[in-house]
């Protein structure tokens, strides 16, 4: 195996520093390299951390030789709608596959709504009319007289 040339320590904690300045100035674009400099590690190095931290899969071997997960502290890191930071690519897709179908379903529910107005204003109309033809809001035609259903039923020519 080869030497670490930062301690688990210094990861943790410039990472952490990185998350906590973004969280304070969100403006600041420069806080890795601010940050590198502070804790003396290269900004490539603290990119790198940033980005397995940000997919949760940052693993080593700890001094005792056992293998741990990488958890710096988490608070206030929620992503918009609650979830963790670093929660992992299955994850993130798997809420992106669900988001997907929430969508379609809500896309079919909206088409069902629009016909569901679309009928319920054409009864209006004629009820509103007595029954005479007027023209429509949404197209600017005017329904047939065979069409509505107060209208004389009459051979068509």
């Amino acid at each position: 195996m080869f030497d670490r040339k930062y301690s688990d320590g210094v990861r943790q904690r410039a990472v952490e520093r990185v998350l906590q300045r973004r969280r304070d100035e969100p403006e600041n674009r420069s806080i890795v390299r601010e940050v590198a400099e502070e804790f003396e590690v290269g900004p490539q190095s603290l990119r790198k951390w940033l980005a397995r931290y940000d997919d949760g899969s940052y693993e080593y071997d700890s001094a005792d030789g056992h293998a741990d997960a990488w958890e710096p502290a988490r608070t206030a890191s929620t992503a918009p709608g609650g979830r963790q930071r670093g929660s992992g690519r299955r994850e993130l897709l798997a809420r992106i596959e669900e988001l997907e179908q929430l969508i379609a379903v809500l896309r079919e529910d909206n088409r069902s709504l629009t016909r569901v107005v679309s009928l319920l204003a054409d009864q209006l109309r004629t009820a509103t009319t007595g029954g005479v033809p007027t023209p429509d809001s949404a197209t600017g035609h005017t329904p047939h007289a065979s069409h509505s259903p107060h209208a004389p039923h009459s051979p068509r020519s």
